[in-house]
């Protein structure tokens, strides 16, 4: 009887042997058992399949190549398998990542704020270099207001690059005015001359005194006679440089033409300087009997109030006037009292300008910024001794 139980036994064990080499999972518990089968119901999948498919995909080959699995390889291949019933596929995840397109680089964003960047620090050099150039404008302006035409001429000689430097700033101002004065003096010019121009007789001759960068014979000699005829103007330009084959570089109180040989002189905005009674007795040198005198200056060099500082004296040693004295000098104010102050210092300036010479015909002030003036001779000789000076422009320090 023993002996038959040992042989039941002993193929019991080799039956069960021969089905653990076929299922290893029949070797796990109960618990784990059921669970496998029900995963292989889900999936339809032996354990078998499940190994080859996942040595295919992110498990190692040494890792399962043994017949039994631990707890954490079955894990691990559980989460794949969930990851691969997710995506839908069989495929490597990590794989599938590396076949996306690439993310955009941080570089990629920082493009456009570059170009902004760029364009913040041009707008900003851009400010600097212009508040650079109207304080280079100032300065130069200034000196030239302040010193001598022959100081100034020898000093531009020296550095022309202060004359581009000067004239851009001037350039920059001119654009803010509400209109130029070279624009009303060739309107006028071309309304007088170029319609009763006759081109049998000689050509009127221009003198520009202080012309910058010769606008005004630019303009001139493109004005043609009433019958289209050739232009009726001879434009002779001087300033401290020569910026172009139209301009002349001389001091403006010895400009290298003859005498009476000029048939209108210019000063647009150009009386600078201490000395400018010597440009106006070198205006009446060249200019013909018959000739005439255009002056445009800003107002406020000439119209300006000033106060008589030497004349005045202690309030308690002056008399106290008569009553005649008080009724003439109440009339006299009621006359001209509100143009008293802006006329008084034009007719002053008048007053210099008919002793060295020349007599007002005509005036206009209708300009907010700018007056006009036009002048013949009036038969006098300058006085050789008279100076005198408009007011010049100073700006304050900052």
């Amino acid at each position: 009887m023993a002996k038959e139980k040992d042989a039941g036994s002993s193929k019991k064990l080799a039956k069960r042997k021969s089905i653990d080499e076929k299922e290893p999972s029949q070797n796990l518990p109960t618990k784990k058992r059921r669970r496998k089968s029900s995963e292989q119901k889900i999936t339809g999948k032996s354990n078998k399949d499940v190994v080859a498919k996942a040595t295919d995909s992110t498990v190692p080959t040494k890792s399962i190549s043994d017949e039994k699995w631990s707890k954490s390889k079955k894990k691990r291949i559980r989460k794949i398998l969930a990851k691969q019933k997710l995506q839908g596929t069989g495929e490597n995840p990590s794989m599938k990542l590396q076949s996306k397109e690439p993310l955009p680089s941080p570089t990629d964003n920082q493009v456009p704020t570059s170009i902004d960047d760029n364009n913040k620090k041009s707008s900003i050099q851009d400010a600097f270099k212009a508040r650079l150039a109207g304080s280079r404008f100032r300065m130069i302006n200034e000196e030239l207001y302040t010193t001598t035409s022959q100081e100034s001429y020898q000093r531009f000689s020296q550095h022309p690059e202060l004359f581009e430097q000067y004239h851009q700033g001037f350039r920059h101002q001119v654009e803010s005015w509400p209109e130029n004065p070279v624009d009303v003096l060739v309107r006028s010019l071309t309304k007088t001359y170029s319609n009763n121009f006759d081109p049998k007789k000689s050509r009127i001759v221009v003198a520009d005194f202080g012309c910058g960068d010769a606008q005004l014979a630019k303009d001139l000699l493109q004005v043609k006679g009433k019958n289209g005829d050739a232009c009726p103007f001879q434009v002779h330009s001087f300033d401290l440089v020569a910026p172009n084959e139209l301009v002349t570089a001389c001091d403006m109180a010895n400009v290298p033409l003859s005498n009476e040989s000029v048939d209108v002189c210019i000063f647009c905005l150009s009386l600078m300087g201490t000395n400018l009674a010597d440009f106006v007795r070198e205006a009446h040198r060249v200019l013909k009997r018959t000739g005439r005198v255009h002056i445009a200056e800003v107002r406020s060099r000439i119209e300006y109030s000033h106060s008589n500082k030497t004349g005045t004296k202690d309030k308690k040693k002056q008399c106290k006037p008569s009553p005649s004295e008080r009724k003439n000098k109440s009339s006299s104010n009621d006359k001209g009292n509100t143009d008293s102050k802006m006329e008084g210092t034009l007719d002053e300036f008048l007053m210099v300008l008919d002793k060295l010479g020349f007599e007002c015909v005509k005036k206009d002030r209708s300009n907010t910024m700018f007056v006009m003036l036009e002048l013949k001779k009036n038969g006098k000789k300058p006085d050789k001794t008279l100076e005198f000076s408009a007011k010049p422009c100073i700006y304050k320090r900052r």
